[in-house]
């Protein structure tokens, strides 16, 4: 369950939260405790629904209240019903019912209900809720991408629409930013301390590198593209793992991965135009006689950083005569390809050659 993603009222009406609200035990205490831990941000929203949960449970042992209520229902199950060919039962019978009735509860105004039930809560603020000043959250609303230079030195550029939080001086164990949208990442390294991005329930992990992810809010998917260094990527929906790093993939130049918000999957493959590695006035090697196949998709993988895999000994009589040193990646490849009457697929950011073979030679 990605409880990230959740709002108030989908919190105040999700099982798991109100048994921790009403009859906290070990589990469920170590749960939230961990999610607040990781997402600190999130703690104003999960204490407006532990009192909506403390609210509801205590309103509907108030007749006069419920009294109050009965007019309001009878239009929020008109439309419900208008909306959805299904009964809709009065209070606390379903998820639905709960958002419903934590809607009601919101327009009534009797919070303060939830608030006298929490008073008698130990429900201590993370550190955020302490140093709130400290936190820095910037959107971009201009039509130009936005540069921000973080206290380490590390750069942002924030697309439009882009959202950024983070704390001002990057204080703690690791340098931690929330993103929504996209932004490309400049992040000078500093091996004693991570740089880490939540970003729709992904976490990447990197000690210096550059990067980009798009993190649309309501977009099924989350991408991280690596330009130079290493990335460390995993979903980072507060669960009973031990190690969530442990579930996910490290990403090197050329690669990206898609996160699946909805499965919690990652798939790893190549970038859309991989770029070259080394230096440009290195690419004029591309140039080849009488090469072995070989030697030219070492020259690639050398260039790319990408691994190639082909069948070696079928393969052994192939040789190549050309120049393709001012091509892309793909363009090199459908080259090479056309030649040797093979061809190609990207499987797994790695590139995978399918031959017949060649002549042996005279």
């Amino acid at each position: 369950m990605n409880y990230y993603q959740f709002s108030t009222e989908d919190l105040a009406a999700d099982d798991y939260f109100k048994e921790w609200v009403s009859s906290p035990g070990p589990e469920t205490e170590a749960f939230w405790t961990e999610f607040l831990r990781e997402y600190p941000e999130r703690y104003y929203q999960v204490a407006e629904a532990r009192q909506l949960v403390a609210g509801l449970r205590e309103i509907q042992h108030q007749p006069a209240l419920t009294e109050n209520v009965d007019a309001i229902w009878n239009r929020i199950e008109t439309t419900l019903e208008s909306s959805r060919p299904m009964p809709v039962e009065r209070w606390l019978t379903g998820p639905r019912a709960w958002k419903v009735a934590a809607a009601v509860l919101l327009i009534l105004g009797v919070a303060w209900v939830g608030r006298q039930h929490l008073r008698k809560v130990d429900f201590p603020a993370p550190e955020l809720a302490q140093t709130r000043a400290e936190w820095v959250e910037t959107l971009n609303e201009a039509s130009q991408i936005m540069h921000i230079q973080l206290a380490d030195g590390s750069r942002v550029d924030l697309q439009k629409g882009g959202r950024l939080r983070y704390r001002k001086d990057l204080a703690g164990a690791q340098r931690e930013v929330y993103l929504t949208g996209e932004a490309f990442f400049d992040v000078t390294k500093n091996p004693k301390k991570p740089f880490v991005v939540y970003a729709n329930g992904l976490v990447t992990k990197v000690l210096g590198t550059s990067f980009r992810i798009k993190a649309p809010v309501d977009a099924p998917t989350v991408t991280v593209d690596v330009k130079t260094g290493r990335v460390s990527v995993y979903p980072n929906q507060p669960s009973r793992v031990h190690d969530p790093e442990s579930k996910g993939m490290v990403l090197m130049p050329n690669q990206q991965v898609v996160f699946q918000r909805e499965a919690e999957t990652l798939n790893k493959q190549l970038v859309e135009r991989p770029l070259p590695l080394i230096p440009k006035k290195d690419m004029q090697r591309f140039v080849f006689e009488d090469a072995s196949v070989d030697r030219v998709f070492t020259a690639i993988e050398r260039a790319y950083g990408i691994d190639i895999i082909f069948d070696e000994e079928v393969m052994q009589y192939c040789t190549l005569t050309m120049s393709i040193d001012s091509e892309d990646l793909f363009q090199k490849l459908d080259v090479i390809c056309k030649v040797l009457d093979a061809r190609y697929k990207l499987i797994d950011a790695q590139i995978v050659i399918y031959s017949k073979g060649c002549p042996k030679p005279g």
